[in-house]
């Protein structure tokens, strides 16, 4: 991949709630991690860990701290999918090869944040690389390199009874996603910039960014159920899964009482009133 950018880090899930969002996931069949919370800071999360990437759910617990913007993200928008961050395998070859290409990339920025395991604290390092990012916002899309990846990774962690194995992909509402694709050709190059009538398709490793138009989502997604008018575009919509079974996911959403819709394939998926805000698949 350009720039070392080797695939998806993990997914941000903003909350009202944490701790109902916590309950939320559960019950849909993932693991969740021991809370975690960032230092100086008035939010916390939650981690669904998998193999190469994983789901932050974010949420404010102290609210005469800073958010970094939370608060109003979530009265203005609801809960609901904020952001991706970007895997590098060598975030400092990264942040010069987007320089050198003109993407305007930040210094490298460090954040540390807190893990609350049983045995106690552990402090998690990492890099971050934010820029101007076409189709979506700066706070919807950047970069991350794991200094610490040993203290947020367990084996139990990534076992889940819903059988998911990895995040597929991200679909990202906007008004022409036709007008992104030389911005995303050399983010992720030309190869792995695939558009298709109003829908374009970015590939990073095995993760896929889907830009699809209004006029087009219905065929992407028929039947989907959305409270109250769209927010402001661009609008991160849906999150698919890959499972290893699909019919024990299907068996465990039964046995725990979650409300299914079957879709054509074998893809079964999880409205957004039932997920936080977020239409999520399930898929082979």
């Amino acid at each position: 991949m350009p720039h070392n950018i080797v695939g998806l880090d993990h997914t941000l899930v903003g909350v009202s709630d944490l701790e109902k969002a916590r309950n939320t996931y559960q019950k849909l069949g993932f693991t969740v991690t021991p809370r975690g919370s960032h230092i100086g800071w008035g939010t916390a999360n939650y981690c669904i860990m998998f193999e190469k990437d994983y789901v932050e759910l974010l949420g404010i617990v102290d609210p005469k701290l800073e958010s970094n913007g939370l608060d109003k993200l979530l009265e203005e928008r609801g809960e609901g999918l904020l952001g991706m961050a970007l895997s590098s395998d060598s975030p400092e070859e990264t942040r010069t090869s987007l320089d050198e290409a003109g993407l305007n990339p930040t210094p490298l920025i460090d954040l540390k944040r807190k893990l609350e395991l049983p045995e106690g604290d552990v402090i998690p390092e990492f890099k971050l690389i934010r820029l101007p990012v076409e189709g979506v916002s700066e706070r919807n899309l950047f970069i991350c390199h794991h200094l610490t990846p040993e203290l947020i990774r367990s084996p139990e962690w990534e076992i889940h009874d819903n059988g998911v194995k990895a995040i597929s992909s991200v679909v990202i509402l906007v008004e022409e996603p036709a007008v992104f694709k030389e911005y995303y050709s050399k983010l992720c190059g030309t190869l792995n910039v695939t558009l298709t009538d109003e829908t374009m398709t970015v590939r990073v490793g095995q993760f896929n960014m889907i830009f699809v138009s209004e006029r087009d989502l219905d065929l992407l997604f028929p039947g989907l159920v959305i409270e109250g008018d769209w927010p402001e575009f661009p609008y991160l919509v849906a999150m698919t899964f890959t499972v290893g079974d699909v019919v024990k996911t299907e068996a465990h959403f039964e046995t725990a009482g979650v409300s299914i819709q079957k879709i054509s394939g074998g893809t079964l998926r999880v409205q957004p009133k039932d997920a936080c805000g977020v239409l999520l698949e399930f898929r082979k």
